[in-house]
């Protein structure tokens, strides 16, 4: 049962009232609507017009709309049942260019509805892929995808047309007005300031922008000059599939896919001050959820987006959760739909200030992948899935003429740096696997001291660098079931005690002679399953004592073996 934090203002299920939460709305589309500016950037990249960029933005929010309330639904298998607003994503944009370069629009939206299924999938597989997607790899996938958008946010500043047509000091003042900003009200700034401060910079570039001749009247008057009200229209969409672009929609899905899943955990522990591990349940529907609304943008003719880390810091800061706020803000997402002068005065963001956004999103991104990567204790083995993955994907940016030169196979792999650097991850994980299990054993003699035994697992802790919490937790547990097989175990017999590890689990395997405890054979119930599941699969575990998350036991004969696993 989840424990309310002292912290929380309005909790989940509690409700506001309507004016707060109406503003509390407010904030988050404050936040939402710059990220717009992405859609238009694929648009703009090809071919179209300031109009298709603002009819694409606007079917965008009401995208984002759907997407906020399958979240805060909880349907079986679909959604988390969290206020979890997304954006849109930045993950998509490498892949989405690319398929605008092979083509066009269409392309994007057919793989993009193929993206959506494909993560979806994965929400079913969470737990299954662990051990093929650990942190080391997760990591790498995040930095991957932060190289690939700096790049293009590089690019979008200093290409030659921008800078044909503006002088090149212009050009680096606007891209520096929008960028000193974030960086000043991310380091500096307080409360809402702070979370805004991407909002800020955007302001500061536009204001830097028309002063400095980027931003033109022009570009104004086109803006002012669409009709006040006109509800978005799905006129011009259609759909196209290839598997050119098929690698780098599936590497955006997968890392949109673990992106969900720490915003969602992050909800977790933000609604339940006595949170311990990850609700699976929740997750897999949050990822579903998240990857059906991805659907939702290819078939409404819009790019992706995903679950907002900066809006679930809103929800900290202010300690307002209420999943009924959900609803305030997909009213007003849909009312800002049909406000067709907001999505044009997007569309016409200066490509300096662009490229600055774009820049800082990347190299956030590449620094939370770093996290993510040393969040585990580095071994020789994941510090060669982290080196040369990302050592790669800087070749692909600093050599990118030797890579275009290889096979027309190998370049579905290599064509850029967030591909090759997430295969190599994956493929150098997947090979170093091999004899990851390292094994020790003990013989417990009849009343031999429990120092012995203390001392073997603290060596064993330390050998393995398992944080102080498992540690203690799986020596807890194994002195309990030692003493219980002391209890059934025949005059005499002595007691082999075999652990292992592989940077992922520990099983410890204790074999004997007598007769079995009474432990239950089936999976010990964890933090992440529902009360009736916990209660159905693990009263016996829980009157027993023990919290591993698998026991099993077999006997043959007088011969008895029980087994424990943790995952840790």
């Amino acid at each position: 049962m989840a424990e309310r934090p002292s912290d929380l203002v309005y909790g989940l299920d509690e409700r506001p009232p309507w004016l707060k939460a109406l503003l509390v709305a407010v904030q988050h589309a404050a936040i939402i609507c710059p990220t717009l500016v992405l859609i238009a950037i694929v648009v703009h990249a090809a071919g179209g017009s300031a109009v298709d960029s603002q009819q694409a933005m606007a079917r965008g929010l009401v995208a984002i709309a759907i997407m906020t309330a399958l979240q805060a639904i909880r349907l079986p298998g679909i959604g988390s049942g969290f206020f979890l607003p997304p954006v849109v994503t930045a993950t998509y944009l490498p892949a989405s260019l690319a398929a605008v370069a092979a083509g066009g629009m269409p392309l994007v939206f057919g793989m993009t509805l193929l993206a959506g299924a494909f993560q979806i999938l994965f929400s079913r597989t969470i737990g299954l892929l662990r051990k093929v997607f650990p942190a080391v790899v997760s990591g790498v996938i995040l930095m991957a995808v932060g190289m690939e958008l700096c790049r293009i946010g590089m690019a979008v500043v200093f290409d030659e047309r921008l800078l044909t047509e503006h002088a090149f000091t212009s050009v680096l003042w606007t891209a520096l007005a929008t960028l000193i900003p974030i960086l000043a009200f991310a380091v500096w700034g307080r409360g809402l300031f702070k979370l805004l401060c991407a909002l800020l910079g955007i302001l500061s570039g536009y204001v830097a922008a028309a002063w400095l001749g980027v931003f033109t009247p022009a570009d104004l008057a086109t803006a002012a000059g669409v009709p006040f009200v006109a509800i978005p229209t799905l006129q011009g969409i259609s759909f196209a599939f290839s598997i050119e672009v098929l690698v780098m929609f599936l590497i955006a899905a997968l890392a949109n896919g673990l992106r969900t899943v720490g915003v969602l955990t992050t909800c977790e522990q933000i609604n339940d001050a006595a949170w311990r591990r990850p609700n699976m349940p929740r997750l897999r529907g949050g990822v579903a959820a998240d990857g059906l609304g991805c659907m939702a943008c290819g078939l409404l003719g819009t790019t992706a987006s995903a679950a907002s880390p900066s809006l679930v810091g809103v929800q900290k800061t202010t300690g307002i959760t209420s999943r009924i706020i959900a609803w305030y803000l997909v009213g007003l997402l849909l009312v800002l739909a049909c406000l067709p002068m907001l999505t044009m005065f997007i569309a016409h963001m200066p490509k300096p200030v662009m490229g600055a956004v774009l820049f800082f999103n990347g190299a956030m991104m590449f620094v939370a992948g770093l996290q993510v990567a040393t969040s585990r204790p580095m071994t020789l083995r994941s510090s060669i899935v982290v080196g040369f993955p990302v050592m790669l994907g800087i070749g692909v940016l600093v050599f990118p003429e030797f890579f275009k030169a290889l096979p027309l196979l190998a370049r579905q792999l290599t064509n850029s740096a967030m591909s090759i650097a997430v295969v190599t991850a994956v493929g150098l994980n997947l090979i170093l696997m091999l004899g990851r299990w390292r094994y020790d054993s003990l013989s417990l003699a009849e009343g031999a001291p429990g120092e012995t035994l203390n001392a073997f697992l603290q060596r064993q802790a330390s050998a393995w660098k398992l944080p102080k919490v498992e540690a203690d937790r799986i020596g807890s547990v194994v002195r309990d079931v030692l003493r219980q097989i002391h209890a059934n175990r025949r005059d005499g017999s002595e007691i082999g005690l075999r652990i292992g590890f592989d940077d992922f689990d520990v099983r410890v395997r204790m074999t004997y002679e007598g007769s079995l405890p009474a432990l239950s054979a089936h999976r010990m119930p964890r933090g992440d399953l529902v009360e009736e599941q916990s209660f159905a699969a693990g009263l016996s575990g829980y009157l027993s004592s023990v919290e591993a998350d698998r026991i099993d036991t077999r006997a043959t004969g007088e011969r008895c073996e029980v087994s424990l696993l943790f995952r840790v």
